[in-house]
């Protein structure tokens, strides 16, 4: 689109050998109000393209949406890593020990007085634990004692490879990634959208441009046909047809002004600036005509398409969750083993001992087959992802081959408009010729008028529809 195609249509009639509007009986008044019509306002900033997708990334609603929904997943994967992760405990602690005085005692004393302290340190993990404590102990005697144990204990096998706690992480890392394909999802779409609408606001403003030099002409139109009328060239029903024309033309410039304001309060919403807020958006070239090999741009949507990426995430991690349910019905064999030493100061004897050995966890010998249905409905879960990647990969080539049809035609389409402007522009141009020769009539001019203004809104339009089939054909493809 061409923002000085409305200019380009004023010259045009200006060269058209039409009398001005100046020099005709009314002209000044029809010149005022011309520029009333067409100059209602100042002229608004300009903003780009580029413009709106930078504050788009800190001002639109439905990206704060789905940031924070991509912090939520990160913050729960950080809670599945950290319950099967390593975790560091310690313990201290102090207590006094006492004696209860014994009617079977002649003394009436009975047991050990003394101070005790206490301290322990903890390694564990869902696979793994290991515990170290010390005691220091002090009687009432002066007899003093220290105490040291150590304790570990290894999963070795819970039927799955690595460890159910790794599958675990593993199958939250999964939601964590389709929460950022999810994110980086919603940012093509924001981008799309704001293309869409601005595109949009592009062609209204081609739109205007065309409504304001079709009301010139006709003001011009109407001045020389009153002219024609004062020279007895022209009759009373001549000048209500021109008045018809021009009451007509003021009114569509009207609808194109309430078009501008309406596209742009939808694209200053999807960015989320105010909508009370004016301005103009910068023209952009019309693009070229993409590659339209089906194969290729199927293959590119098959690999850029978040549903697809998504998908094949939420299959991996629905295999590992039957894996993990599947390892529920194995046993479980750890590792064991523990140490203890103590010594006694004031005999300077110590003492020690240790135990080694392993422990097995077996599945229930019957659960009324819950085990069983459980594995069977993660595994429907999984060929339930598998039966949508495969209808949603057939739903992507429909959408691709439409949209590259839809490429091509309106192609075809804005270059029929562009032959039939010429064309329009032609037959205008002669009835201008002949109406100056007597040949034609005013109505003639008018018909031939109406159908070039008709051929000119049409190749804006042919130029809006091409420049959005590009874009939604960007958009399936996932790009």
């Amino acid at each position: 689109m061409n923002r000085a195609f409305g200019a380009g249509i004023l010259c045009f009639f200006a060269a058209a050998g039409l009398v001005n509007a100046q020099s005709a009986p009314g002209g000044q008044a029809a010149s005022a109000q011309a520029t009333a019509i067409v100059a209602q306002r100042e002229t608004p900033p300009t903003v780009t393209l580029d413009n709106l997708l930078e504050n788009a990334k800190s001002g639109a609603p439905g990206l704060r949406s789905a940031r924070l929904a991509l912090d939520s997943a990160e913050a729960q994967f950080a809670q599945v890593r950290a319950k099967n992760g390593l975790s560091v405990g310690e313990t201290g602690g102090y207590f006094h020990q006492g004696s209860i005085p014994s009617s079977s005692t002649t003394t009436g004393k009975s047991g050990v007085v003394g101070e005790n302290l206490q301290a322990g340190l903890t390694i564990s993990s869902p696979s793994t634990s290991v515990s170290v404590s010390a005691q220091q102990g002090l009687t009432s005697s002066g007899d003093q004692s220290t105490s040291l144990s150590l304790s570990g204990s290894q999963v070795v096998y819970d039927g799955y490879a690595g460890g159910r706690a790794s599958g675990t992480v593993r199958e939250a890392d999964y939601t964590l990634r389709a929460a950022q394909v999810a994110y980086d999802a919603a940012l093509k779409s924001l981008d799309y959208q704001i293309r869409q609408a601005y595109y949009v606001l592009i062609g209204a403003q081609d739109t205007l441009s065309v409504r304001q030099a079709t009301v010139k002409h006709a003001e011009e139109n109407l001045a020389q046909i009153r002219g024609f009328f004062t020279a007895q060239r022209a009759t009373k029903l001549d000048v209500l047809q021109v008045q018809v024309t021009l009451t007509q033309a003021q009114l569509d410039l009207k609808s194109a002004q309430n078009d501008i304001e309406t596209d742009r309060k939808k694209l200053s919403l999807i960015v989320g600036l105010p909508l009370d807020r004016t301005y103009q958006v910068a023209d952009v070239p019309v693009p070229a005509l993409p590659d339209l090999d089906p194969t290729k741009a199927i293959e590119t949507a098959f690999s850029s398409r978040s549903e697809l990426k998504t998908l094949d995430l939420n299959i991996a991690s629905a295999e590992i969750a039957q894996a993990l349910q599947r390892s529920a019905a194995s046993p479980s064999i750890s590792l064991d083993g523990s140490y203890g030493y103590s010594q006694a100061w004031s005999t300077n004897t110590g003492t020690g001992s240790f135990t080694a050995g392993f422990s097995v966890s077996l599945p229930p010998l019957y659960d009324g087959k819950l085990q069983d249905s459980l594995v069977r409905q993660a595994g429907n879960q999984v060929d339930s992802y598998k039966v949508q990647r495969d209808q949603t990969r057939q739903s992507i080539t429909i959408d691709v081959q439409s949209a590259l049809f839809g490429v091509q035609d309106t192609n075809d389409r804005l270059a029929l408009a562009q032959k039939n402007l010429e064309q329009a522009q032609g037959q205008y141009d002669l009835d201008k010729a002949k109406l100056a020769a007597g040949l034609v009539t005013t109505l003639d001019v008018l018909t031939a008028f109406s159908t070039l203004t008709t051929a000119q809104l049409g190749l804006e339009q042919a130029k809006d529809a091409y420049i959005l089939a590009v874009l939604n054909l960007d958009n399936v493809m996932g790009l």
